[in-house]
């Protein structure tokens, strides 16, 4: 082999090893980029749910809305108290699940975070969004499959797939 052929073999090797390098920084540097953007979202979403009023009513539908109100009418109809609180938690996890499904916001984020809430307040919810469905509009579509995809994927699954540590005491 010629000293010439071996010289322009080393600079093709070089020059790839400079490309896939800059490709992998690219990468790198667009990932960085899109979190910096979702970064103030997810913080609102984690906000969101340590706000009293969203806890106070997710304990309220988790204890005592199917006690106190039959689904039979859908959601709109029921004293504004209970339909402020059913509305604060269902178009919460309708915005998440469209986050979630456009890929804005990381659906093991999302799911290792409330994906047993979200899959409790859907058990919950669904008579009463589904007859609203019948009554009025195609509603909470996002929210429902939030739902599907934390019961196909449970929040243990996530934090084991993450390899989450633990410190018993």
């Amino acid at each position: 082999m010629s000293l010439s052929l071996a010289l322009n073999l080393v600079a093709v090797l070089v020059a790839a090893i400079a490309l896939a390098t800059s490709v992998a920084v690219s990468r790198r540097q667009l990932r960085l980029a899109q979190n910096s953007n979702v970064l103030p979202i997810v913080l609102q979403l984690f906000k969101e749910t340590r706000e009293p009023e969203f806890s106070r009513a997710i304990e309220y539908i988790s204890t005592r809305l199917v006690i106190e109100h039959a689904p039979d009418h859908g959601y709109r109809r029921l004293p504004p108290d209970v339909k402020r609180d059913i509305r604060r938690v269902s178009l919460f996890y309708d915005d998440v699940g469209k986050l979630v499904a456009f890929g804005v916001v990381e659906e093991r984020l999302i799911i290792g975070s409330y994906g047993l809430n979200i899959v409790n307040m859907w058990d919950v919810l669904a008579p009463y969004i589904y007859k609203e469905r019948m009554l009025t509009t195609r509603a909470m579509l996002y929210f429902e499959d939030l739902a599907a995809r934390a019961k196909a994927r449970p929040m243990d699954s996530v934090h084991a797939q993450l390899r989450l540590g633990q410190c018993p005491p």
